[in-house]
């Protein structure tokens, strides 16, 4: 350590023993530090693209504390809960019945789930949450609690909870109430990638303090001084924001409160100063950041190969389900949907075929395909595994794989697969072995068998996926499963594939140990490859660093973009939404966003737009509704996901039999609709802005809203949902409207006319 780091630390202890400096968290008088004053100098910005840094070594200083009042708030806190927040303990004791994992899931989390420790035969958490009412639930290996209230025996999981409350499911969930008075606060916490993360080649620095309470903030550090700007917001908060070089630094936060308060953010009394050491734990993968990726559902994409299409017929697994039995079809590439058609109707496509259309899809801009499973499986989904080291026949030869890749990656295309561990089919030959052998077969510990002998398909006798008989649940926790499970995905990445998505990752029994195991076998073999776990709900926990690069954006999609463009939303509340969005999850983690609105999982977003079933002809407001969500969706953060055939106009809903699955009817087109997304590709690709991490919020009203993109502000997207043209103030100075292109040539200043249901996109003059 320095003498003069040394001195410094000596000086404020030495100002907090004679109550110079309060050590309290609340919001109290500011009092006069006795550090000696450290100049600050003019803020650093940044003037760099996407992709490559600006930032050249600096000279670092010795940092010092404030030379105004202030009041300190240490975050760095070993015991207690920071600024605002109460602790609140969980607990659970199961008694005599045998449980391997309990995690904690509610509304304070938004439902995510973290884990909760066993200690003396009670399974504990302790959380720190700000003042009000929260519901939540526990997750008991891999499975909901039904009723908080009752855990079979008249007693309830949690003896702490103050309340039940309906979960709209037939069940209760518990409800804490967490009392206090909520004052100014700070959140910040260095080892969150959500407040500290390297992105676009920057350091980026947040903090997230109660809505409207700061009037500036300023990033302190040993090599400058960088002005904090405010970059989002939400119903109670807002997110400030500052990116400084990628190099160690030690740094502080200076806050100005709206009432003219001083703050100081620091780590502890003893070593006030925070530490960056400039090492990128959690790299960001830049060419899922630049990329536009479709979603292919091979069985209905494109049958290049006919001779196989027979090859579905003799595993399904209607044959083996002795509970539910029936007969699997082959059907013409146009004939009508059955009822069979979500799982056990076929129609030919295969790997051949979706190698057939590589030039379409370049010409969509597509740099990444993520396929749905293609494994040995007894269903059109292919959700049900029988063997996880094996290409379907149906789809095709690993020769015929092998290629696809290869041109795939000749055209600078990544693949990543669909990989279920959760859950696998019947026909898997480790299930059979246990169907036929009961408690003496190798295989009696991969799944949860009640009784036995049983018939296969039967859900009563066996812990299945949501309780279907046709998905045996896989015992994760069983090290011989998570070899064979973890080794599967090594044995794909190595044959060539760029990542791997994850079915279900949440119902993993295990998902701390197991998540973590497979992000570091896979990366040790493919440093860049793409981790992308099938989260519905917003849930940080899971894009810390340690599991997934990115979740299933639904929460994105579908939550707030796609209510937004029915219109069911305002400018203001989407706004919102997004701010509480983007406030959740590390800038890098936003950057690698796996970003959908549609899914094979979900109707078609046309349809859900109003355009119709599978066979109408969709209105000329639904369209327009498209093309404003998905220039939204291009023009964010992350990488913006097609559904095969959305580009084409589909339709499809999915409580008819999946009809969004349909196969896609190459004669048939919306040519609009197919130059509309290709117009997408062309804009994402010529304006860098839209391919960076960087997002601030500009301005909502009415039916508007609108935020700035790039590191600098240096574009503007306006949308507009409402059915009535809105005005807009712009910001200052001159403004090129880049989208549509038909817009205006002239320069803007001053106001912009924002037409209704439509969307436009500004650069800077």
């Amino acid at each position: 350590m320095k003498k003069g780091s040394l001195l410094l630390i000596l000086l404020l202890l030495a100002s907090v023993a004679s109550g110079c400096i309060s050590e309290s968290h609340e919001n109290q008088p500011a009092t006069t530090s006795t550090v000696p004053p450290t100049s600050i100098p003019s803020s650093q910005s940044s003037t760099s693209t996407a992709s490559t840094s600006t930032y050249g070594p600096s000279e670092k200083t010795e940092l010092g504390l404030p030379s105004v009042n202030y009041t300190p708030i240490y975050i760095g806190i070993e015991k207690g809960c920071p600024s605002g927040r109460v602790p609140v303990k969980f607990t659970y004791n199961p008694g005599n019945r045998t449980v391997k994992s309990v995690s904690l899931r509610g509304s304070f989390n938004d439902w995510g789930e973290w884990p909760m420790g066993l200690k003396n035969g009670t399974w504990r958490k302790t959380v720190c949450l700000r003042p009000g009412r929260y519901e939540y639930k526990y997750f008991i290996n891999g499975q909901w609690v039904k009723d908080m209230s009752d855990d079979g025996t008249g007693k309830p999981y949690d003896p702490d909870a103050d309340a039940y409350a309906p979960d709209g499911y037939g069940g209760k969930n518990a409800v804490r109430v967490v009392d206090g008075h909520e004052v100014f606060y700070v959140e910040f916490d260095p080892k969150d990638p959500a407040y500290l993360s390297i992105a676009d080649n920057r350091t980026v620095v947040r903090f997230e303090v109660k809505r409207d309470t700061v009037e500036s903030a300023v990033l302190v550090t040993d090599h400058g001084n960088y002005t904090m700007r405010l970059q989002l917001w939400w119903d109670s908060s807002e997110m400030w924001r500052a990116e400084m070089p990628v190099e160690p630094a030690d740094y502080y936060i200076l806050i100005t409160s709206s009432d003219g308060e001083k703050f100081a953010v620091l780590d502890t009394s003893e070593t006030p100063f925070f530490h960056f050491d400039g090492v990128e734990g959690f790299p960001q993968l830049e060419w899922v950041s630049n990329g536009i990726t479709y979603q292919i559902f091979p069985d209905r994409f494109n049958n290049g190969n006919r001779s196989n299409d027979a090859l579905a017929l003799d595993h399904d697994e209607l044959i083996l389900n002795q509970v539910n039995p029936g007969q699997p079809i082959l059907s013409n590439w146009s004939d009508p949907i059955t009822p069979l058609h979500c799982c056990h109707q076929y129609f030919g496509g295969d790997i051949k075929g979706i190698t057939e259309k590589l030039d379409y899809l370049q010409s969509l801009g597509v740099t990444i395909i993520y396929l749905n499973p293609i494994f040995l499986s007894g269903s059109a989904h292919g959700y049900d595994t029988y063997d996880y080291y094996r290409l379907d026949p149906k789809f095709g030869t690993e020769e015929e794989l092998r290629e696809f890749l290869d041109e795939a990656h000749r055209r600078g295309m990544r693949v990543i697969f669909d990989f279920v561990p959760n859950h696998c089919g019947i026909g898997n030959p480790a299930f059979l072995n246990v169907w036929k052998k009961g408690s003496e077969s190798p295989n009696w510990d991969w799944f949860f068998v009640k009784k036995w002998p049983f018939k296969l398909g039967d859900g009563s006798a066996y812990v299945g996926w949501w309780g279907f008989g046709s998905l045996p649940k896989l015992n994760t926790a069983n090290p011989v499963v998570r070899e064979y499970l973890i080794g599967a995905a090594i044995h794909w990445i190595e044959f060539g594939f760029d990542g791997i998505r994850v079915d279900v990752p949440n119902e993993v029994l295990d998902p701390e140990t197991f998540f973590p195991e497979l992000r570091k076998a896979v990366k040790e073999k493919k440093p860049d490859a793409y981790l992308v776990g099938e989260i519905w709900t917003l849930s940080p926990e899971w894009v810390k660093g340690d599991r997934f690069d990115s979740l299933m954006n639904y929460a994105l999609g579908r939550d707030i973009l796609l209510n937004y463009a029915k219109g069911l939303l305002s400018g203001g509340s989407a706004m919102k939404m997004m701010g509480r969005y983007y406030a959740s999850y590390g800038e890098n983690v936003v950057a690698m966003g796996f970003n959908l609105v549609d899914s094979h999982d979900t109707s078609r977003v046309l349809t859900d737009l109003g355009g119709g079933k599978l066979g109408d002809t969709p209105s000329n407001e639904s369209i327009q509704r498209l093309k404003l969500l998905s220039t939204l969706l291009y023009t964010l953060p992350g990488t913006p996901v097609t559904f095969q055939g959305d580009e084409r106009g589909l339709l499809g809903e999915k409580g008819h039999y999946d009809e969004q699955r349909y196969p896609i009817q190459w004669d048939a087109v919306n040519e609009d609709v197919l130059t509309h997304y290709r117009a997408l590709a062309e804009l994402r690709k010529r304006v860098p802005a839209l391919r960076s991490s960087a997002i601030r919020f500009y301005t909502a009203k009415g039916g508007v809203m609108a935020f700035f993109r790039g590191h600098d502000d240096e574009v503007l997207v306006v949308a507009n949902s409402w059915k009535k043209p809105a005005s807009l103030e712009l910001p200052e100075g001159e403004w090129k409207v880049i989208w549509p292109e038909n817009f205006s040539p002239e320069p803007l200043h001053g106001t912009v006319e924002v037409p209704a249901v439509g969307i436009i996109i500004l650069e800077r003059g």
